[in-house]
């Protein structure tokens, strides 16, 4: 394994106790100062050439990272600081003093070799090139190089590509070893899948084969952020590649949550797809400040539950935990059932689709009648409430007790009241999570009402983009309790049914619970990877086939239809 680099490195806590002073800290009292640090305390913020110094020189460039407090750079291959394997060696030693007059240091270096093409000549070229990669990073004073692993390709099998990627990297170690290098591969392209790298990593036991995490969309899918962070941790090299804090689309919290409780002592490296800002330091000050603040432990504690009706006509009612909004139950003349929206997580961030209440470009505007989180079904006696807009559950009395409301609703089809449903739902604030707690109690008016079975139904909640597994800004993912994921769940019998995402940049999850699984109701989910996921106590051929029994239900007022679901609105792992 290559030593740790010998310039000076700088704390967080250094940092927003004497800002730019630090800079001038010595390397003794800093290196003090790292040893005793609490776990999280030694994570160092730098960036990758790659957009944002993509056309700066080498001498701005370090300028620029200097003053906005930055550790170490990674460069690019292909830049205009020019620091590329042709150099000869009286440049190669103008490059390495040049760091060293900086606080800044060379991380390493970051090409754009990789070792999946089916092409053994290719092949071979990648393996002479980073091999130079290699040599020039030890010359210039980094401690290592980025590689890719990188695609997959038609005809090939993927077992093949995987093993060659791997023996690749095997090969090159010992050089790397002999020169004090990492090299690092990044995780990427068509092998972005954390459980993909980490089968090429089974090819290699050398110490100088690390990992580069790349603050994926596909760290999200699957298993999830924290199952996949744990995968791949324990081979990390010393560079982690995350975005720029205005990323919602990744829970860059999380990760540096996730690092900090790992005792991760390796750079975080800025690495962006956009312009530059000018001028650069101030947006990589902000950065760096920002980012590093994530590694604070940072809670949210249960807050008081307070409900109140806005006015006794206009049919909305506020639910806040504290200070925050935590959802509104909508039920006036403009709404064909009862809704709750929108709903937030202890954030902040609605974790409902704002679609049709609010405008949001990033909202999918398919089925309309998907809206914040409703209970209906659609096969009542024929009728369908689940679509249909003659269809309607119209609350007649409402009461709120504490942290709780109660609502007694008419289900009513071609004007006649069918059923009427008893709800009660429970708010509660707990650490780091909302929880609506949901009893449903469905009674006929006449003898017998028969529910039919049908995918259509029945407790449901339409998801915020970022939260759907599919669709372009699509960076979320399905569990239930019996393990399986995203498109395996769809109408699957579970207790639980967990849909989870980024969020305003927290990664949410949303844990639906039958309460009454263990009591013997069997609970299908409606899960779909454009946003939906819906409990459906009825459907049972509409999921499994038609050579499955009917799993319609008839109720009558002395054998109602009773529910009992919890939803957990969680932050993280909790």
């Amino acid at each position: 394994m290559c030593s740790e680099p010998r310039l000076p490195q700088f704390t967080r806590r250094m940092f927003i106790a004497s800002g730019a002073l630090a800079l001038a800290a010595g390397p003794a009292q800093l290196a003090a100062a790292l040893r005793s640090a609490a776990p999280g305390a030694g994570i160092r913020y730098g960036m990758v050439t790659y957009l944002w110094g993509k056309d700066i020189p080498l001498d701005d460039l370090l300028m620029a990272c200097a003053d906005a407090g930055l550790e170490g750079v990674e460069l690019r291959t292909g830049h205009a600081h020019g620091v590329e394997p042709a150099l000869d060696a009286a440049a190669r030693r103008n490059i390495r003093a040049r760091f060293s007059r900086s606080p800044v240091a060379l991380v390493g270096l970051g090409s754009d070799e990789r070792f999946d093409s089916p092409d053994s000549s290719r092949l071979a070229a990648s393996i002479a090139a980073t091999r130079a990669f290699l040599e020039l990073s030890a010359d210039v004073g980094g401690s290592g190089v980025k590689v890719k692993p990188d695609s997959f390709h038609q005809g090939v099998d993927r077992n093949t590509t995987i093993a060659q990627i791997g023996r690749a990297l095997d090969e090159l170690a010992p050089v790397a070893e002999k020169l004090g290098q990492e090299i690092r591969l990044e995780v990427h392209g068509g092998c972005a899948d954390p459980s993909i790298i980490a089968r090429i990593m089974e090819y290699t036991e050398s110490p100088s084969v690390r990992i580069c995490w790349n603050s994926n969309p596909q760290d999200l899918r699957g298993k999830g952020l924290h199952a996949h962070f744990a995968l791949l941790r324990p081979k990390f090299g010393r560079t982690m590649h995350v975005p720029v804090t205005a990323n919602a689309d990744y829970p860059l919290a999380d990760l540096v949550d996730l690092v900090r409780r790992s005792d991760y002592r390796g750079y975080l490296l800025l690495e962006t797809h956009d312009a530059p800002p000018v001028p650069l330091a101030p947006a990589l000050r902000s950065e760096r400040t920002r980012t590093l603040a994530f590694a604070e432990v940072r809670t949210w504690e249960p807050r008081p539950i307070h409900i109140a009706a806005r006015t006794e006509a206009d049919g909305f009612i506020d639910i806040r935990a504290g200070d925050h909004p935590l959802a509104t139950l909508r039920f006036g003349a403009a709404e064909r059932t009862p809704v709750l929206h929108p709903i937030h997580a202890p954030t902040g961030g609605m974790v409902v689709r704002g679609f049709p209440y609010t405008t949001d470009p990033k909202d999918e505007t398919d089925h309309p009648h998907h809206r914040g989180l409703w209970f209906t079904h659609g096969d009542v006696d024929g009728h369908d409430f689940w679509h249909a807009p003659e269809c309607e559950i119209r609350v007649r009395t409402h009461s709120i007790d504490g942290d709780t409301v109660r609502f007694n609703a008419d289900w009513i089809a071609g004007g006649k009241p069918l059923a009427v449903e008893s709800r009660t739902m429970r708010f509660v604030s707990r650490r780091d999570a909302y929880e609506i707690d949901l009893r449903i109690k469905l009674t006929p008016v006449a003898a017998t009402l028969r529910l039919g079975d049908t995918k259509e139904g029945s407790l449901g909640i339409r998801l915020p983009s970022s939260m759907s597994v599919e669709g372009r800004h699509g960076r979320g993912r399905l569990e239930n309790s019996d393990g399986l994921l995203d498109a395996a769940c769809w109408g699957k019998p579970a207790r639980t049914q967990i849909a989870e995402g980024p969020v305003e940049g927290r990664l949410v999850r949303i844990a639906f619970e039958n309460r009454l699984h263990e009591a013997g109701q069997v609970v299908r989910w409606h899960a779909r990877g454009y946003g939906l996921v819906a409990a459906n106590p009825i459907g049972v051929r509409a999921f499994d086939g038609p050579d499955a029994p009917d799993g319609a239900r008839v109720i009558t007022p002395e054998s109602p239809l009773e529910l009992h679901f919890t939803v957990t609105i969680g932050i993280g792992d909790a």
